[in-house]
């Protein structure tokens, strides 16, 4: 996991700097542990020509990216507009579903990822906090100029982050924030829920004692018919 996406990491560098580029990865966890992906990268067609790469080559090389050595992935170009800005690159399904466990204990599923899977590409290419001032570039004018690390997790139940924003079983990590941040930062992004919504001794007397009531209703509606009858 963490070479395929120091790979695709130095691919989103190449336009850090100069202009609009996108990073979303979503990770839907089972009850199971099983995990499925989703990765997707664009980058702004302005930022493209300012690069002097075509569009048909960025997209076919992110798609090398995804697809290399690994048969199961599927990847497909994509075009989306942002804040009146257009963008161009590719989504792709299972890219590292293999490389991300989850571990199923207790009635819960968690899933434990190194923040250095993510951070590893910027400091071996000595892309800093430091480096980024040198250029007058922080985490503000970088979003400002519409740049986005996200990643999110939806969980099979109510979910549980030490990092991140929690809405129900959906969490939102903001990578960019937690790569640049100078303090506290995390060694680990971990997640965690139930395995799933079950029921308890006491949902499960209500149901059988209202399966019996409605039995109950129907064979006194029945007797009642039959009686009328004779």
């Amino acid at each position: 996991m963490k070479r395929r996406l120091k790979s695709l990491s130095i691919v989103l560098l190449a336009f850090l700097l100069s202009g609009c580029v996108k990073m979303n990865m979503t990770l839907d966890v089972s009850g199971n542990g099983k995990v499925k992906t989703s990765v997707r990268m664009l980058a702004s067609t302005d930022t493209l020509k300012t690069s002097g790469i075509q569009e048909s080559t960025f997209t076919q090389d992110l798609k090398k990216q995804f697809t290399k050595n690994n048969k199961d992935v599927s990847a497909h170009v994509i075009k989306e507009k942002h804040d009146g800005k257009q963008y161009v690159g590719v989504e792709a399904s299972n890219a590292m579903s293999s490389s991300i466990k989850a571990i199923v204990k207790n009635g819960r599923v968690q899933v434990t990822i190194p923040m250095k899977t993510f951070t590893s590409a910027l400091t071996d290419n000595n892309i800093t906090t430091e480096t980024l001032n040198n250029f007058n570039m922080n985490e503000e004018s970088l979003k400002k100029n519409g740049v986005e690390m996200k990643l999110v997790f939806n969980m099979p139940d109510k979910a549980k982050s030490n990092v991140g924003e929690v809405k129900g079983n959906k969490v939102t990590v903001d990578l960019l924030h937690e790569i640049l941040k100078t303090d506290a930062k995390i060694e680990n992004i971990v997640v965690s829920s139930k395995t799933g919504k079950t029921f308890d001794a006491k949902t499960l007397f209500l149901i059988i004692g209202g399966i019996a009531l409605i039995i109950a209703i129907i064979l006194y509606a029945l007797k009642k018919t039959r009686k009328e009858q004779k």
